[in-house]
Order: C-alpha cells, then structure tokens, then sequence
C-alpha cells in the first residue's frame, strides 16, 4: 500500500470517529435515564462487590443473563466518571466512536483481503461503513450492536488472512478473536461457520494441502474453546450445570414466541404513538432522539404484560438456567395450541430483519427506513455486480450473515442484531466496483509488477537488436 493510499484509509478512519463523536454530542443520549439496561446494572454490581450478578426473572444473584465482555466495559466507564452517571456514558459512548473507527479499518482490511488490486472497493465499503446512520446512532447506545460488529468484522478479516498466509500464528489471532466474539454476543460465534470457509478457500486457492487446511482450522476451533473455556467453567460453578456462556436462550424464544408475541421483544401499545408525536413541534436532533427514546420506554418489554407476579415468584424459586427452560417449555405449548403460527412468526422476523421491526419505535424515523433499505439494496447490487473472482471470496461472509438471519428468524429478532452484519454488507456493496476498478486503480504491487515486465521485454528487445541472447 502506498502513502496515498493510506492517507485515504487514515481519512475514512477519522471520518467514522467524528460523525460518531458528533452523534454523541448532538444527541445527548447520556443524558437519558433508564438507557443502560441489564449491562449498567451488571456493571453497578460488578463496582460494589456482587459480582457478575443481576435481578432477572424474579430472582437477583450471579447471572448468565448478559456474555461478559460488554458489562465489563460498561463498568470501566463507571470506573471512570462514576455509576449511572452522565459522565460515565459520555465517557463510553466516545470511546464507541473510537471503536467506529476501528470497525471502518477492518471493514477496508476486509475489502483488500477480498480485492486486493482493486482499490475502489475498499474505499467505497469504508465509506459506506463511516457514515451509514445506523453504525453511527449505534455508537450513543449501551448495547453490544457496535462492539459486536467490530469483531465480527476483524474475526473474518484474520480468517481471510489465515487462508491466504497459512501461517499458525494468523490461526492463533482467528482463533482468539472469535472467542472474544462469542463472549461478547455468542450469537455472533456464528460467524465461525465463515471464518472456517474463508480459511479452507484460501488454502485451496493457494495450492495447499488439505490437511494444512484442515489444522489450521482446527487450531481456530481449540483457540476460540480456550479463550471461551474459563468462563464456561464459571457458569458451571455458579448455576451447578453447563451454561455454554449465556443462559438464556430459552426467555429469548419465550419472547419471541408466546401468545402475546409480534415475534420481537417488544409491546406493541398507543401510548407509543402518543409519545412519538408528543412534542413534535420542538426542532433538533436531541428533541428527536428524546421522543424516541421516550417511545422506546412506553413500548417496554414483553415480560410487562406476559408475566404474573405468581410466574415471577415460581421463577424466582429455580435457578436461572431452569427458568428459561421453563419458558421454552411454555412457549413450545402455547405454539402447538395454534398451529402454524411458529412459521408465520418466522417468516415476520425474517422480514423485519432485513426490513424493519415495526414494534421498536426508532425503525420508524424516515431517516432510519430509507437508509437501511438502500444499503440492503445497494449490497444486492453489488454482490450481482461484483467480478466473479470477488463474488466467489465473498461466500464466508454471506454464509455469515445468512446464519445470523436465520438464527434470529426462528428465535427473536429487534433492530439492533441487523447492526453486526452491516459491515458486510457494505463491504457487498463495495464488491460491486470490481467489476470495472482493476486497471486505474491498480495498486502499488500491481504496479511495480507491470513497469517490471514492461522493463524486462523493453531490455529483451535491445539485447535482440545487437544480436546478444535475451535473459532466461
């Protein structure tokens, strides 16, 4: 890479930070109350001495509710400006503009391990990536969307590089970065499906061995089960059984759905339409960001209204991992009483995935709808577009994004779990220039090697004119 190009990357990198920074200081959502959720009243008790616990289903004590990584975070920020505080949120949302930059870099990363003699692709995803408003908004939130984005991003990035290197050392970083992804939204670890192909492509299209392929491959798996293996064995000590990371996969599935579930986590209620249009009049972004914010808190959460005092005692009376085997159970009765309803709500979600989810009041905003249906248009259009070289590498990261979809169309879905794949998606979009960038916007290598050949034959000619014998 030459100077120019890295002034560019170095300019998209500074972009993402200070659209994000400025989000935060526009918007002002350190200021709202009740926006940390579960990760602030972990990370309060983390501070206090309780450790990693939390009152979850009617019952409060050490909790799997929430994967490590996010609350840890959280509580350093309560480290720094003080518990709940304003500060302490200033504090994390910069430090999530900062990571906004750090996502941009592994989405260009991404792009040149996908093209790597085709410059505009990573400079069209790194844009996309800088400034697409829901990667931007996601940096004024307390949730995981941002920092699960990034590593998923940087997860593939080191698979790819895995593939086309072979070295152990790349499998260790893959390996190691996916554990961190699984620790922070286990979820994501889906994406260990694609870093594997990503490792097995490279491989074999750098003429290697099968089985080289093969332990490289296995050394991802053994490094991701070590980084993941001790807080696997801190579930077991705390919930007496195998916890793998979060213990709640069967509430999520209640939420999504029992009989009074649009598919989502959310409750569907008129006061939320009073709360968006109540003070319309009033202009700006943070007035906007308010009525939404008080939107969001009107609509609440499923467990408001589908939950009795008498399901929150006998909850309470079990361990954590069994009340969410008690939901299953019940959500799994409740879908077999009206059947054909679990495949009507999957194929709800998958639509809202891709779309919007009509139950969160901030997928309502215009802003938010023509954006997120022009990136999912514009990664369509690139993936049809892209050169078929580049189209054929991009498998790992559709097979990624795919699985996540899937897996959140047959569970539970909300806005912010679309926000992890939209790294790649823009990196799709991007593919799309491959098609006809190869020639002037060659890079440096590409280059060197055509002035080198242009040489050589420039020097074979002359040697063939004063009758000498060309260079082998």
């Amino acid at each position: 890479m030459n100077n120019r190009h890295r002034w560019v990357d170095a300019g998209l990198v500074l972009l993402a930070i200070a659209v994000r920074a400025a989000a935060v200081l526009i918007l002002q959502s350190h200021h709202v109350p009740r926006s940390t959720y579960e990760h602030g009243e972990i990370a309060a008790n983390l501070l206090a001495g309780h450790g990693f616990s939390v009152r979850f289903l009617g019952a409060e004590g050490p909790t799997s509710q929430q994967a490590p990584l996010y609350p840890s975070l959280v509580a350093l920020a309560y480290a720094i400006g003080g518990v709940e505080t304003p500060s302490a949120l200033l504090w994390l949302e910069l430090g999530q503009a900062l990571l906004g930059g750090l996502l941009v870099l592994g989405v260009l990363a991404l792009a040149r391990e996908l093209a790597p003699d085709r410059r505009a692709v990573s400079i069209a995803a790194g844009l996309i990536a800088a400034v697409h408003p829901t990667l931007v908004y996601a940096a004024t939130h307390v949730q995981i969307a941002l920092l699960g984005a990034t590593l998923l991003t940087w997860t593939l990035v080191w698979a790819y590089r895995t593939g086309a290197d072979g070295r152990t050392a790349a499998a260790l970083i893959t390996g190691a970065l996916l554990a961190v992804l699984a620790l922070c939204d286990p979820i994501l670890s889906l994406a260990g499906v694609g870093a594997l192909w990503a490792i097995v492509q490279g491989s074999s299209a750098h003429g290697r061995a099968r089985v080289v392929a093969l332990w490289l491959a296995a050394l991802v798996v053994l490094t991701a089960a070590a980084g993941i293996a001790p807080w696997i064995v801190r579930n077991a000590v705390v919930h007496g059984e195998f916890v793998a990371i979060k213990s709640t996969f069967g509430y999520a599935f209640w939420q999504g759905n029992c009989a009074l579930s649009e598919g989502t986590d959310k409750v569907v209620r008129a006061r939320v339409e009073l709360a968006l249009d109540e003070g319309e009049k009033r202009p700006g972004l943070a007035a906007l960001n308010r009525r939404l914010w008080a939107a969001r808190h009107e609509a609440g959460y499923l467990d408001d209204i589908a939950l009795s005092r008498e399901d929150l005692r006998r909850l309470g009376a079990v361990s954590e991992p069994e009340r969410s085997r008690i939901l299953f159970r019940r959500a799994i009765g409740e879908l077999r009483e009206r059947p054909g309803r679990y495949w009507r709500l999957c194929l709800r979600r998958f639509r809202s995935f891709w779309l919007f989810d009509e139950t969160n009041p901030k997928t309502r905003v215009l802003a938010y709808r023509v954006s997120h249906v022009g990136l999912t248009l514009a990664a369509l259009l690139g993936l049809g577009l892209a050169s078929r070289d580049v189209r054929q590498k991009l498998g790992p990261t559709i097979a990624t994004a795919l699985l996540i979809a899937l897996f959140h169309a047959l569970t539970i879905v909300s806005a912010r779990f679309h926000i992890p794949i939209e790294p790649l998606l823009a990196v799709w979009a991007g593919a799309g220039l491959s098609r006809w960038e190869r020639l002037p916007w060659r890079s440096a290598a590409a280059g060197d090697h055509v002035v080198g050949v242009g040489l050589v034959r420039r020097l074979g000619r002359r040697e063939v004119a004063h009758g000498l014998r060309p260079l082998a």
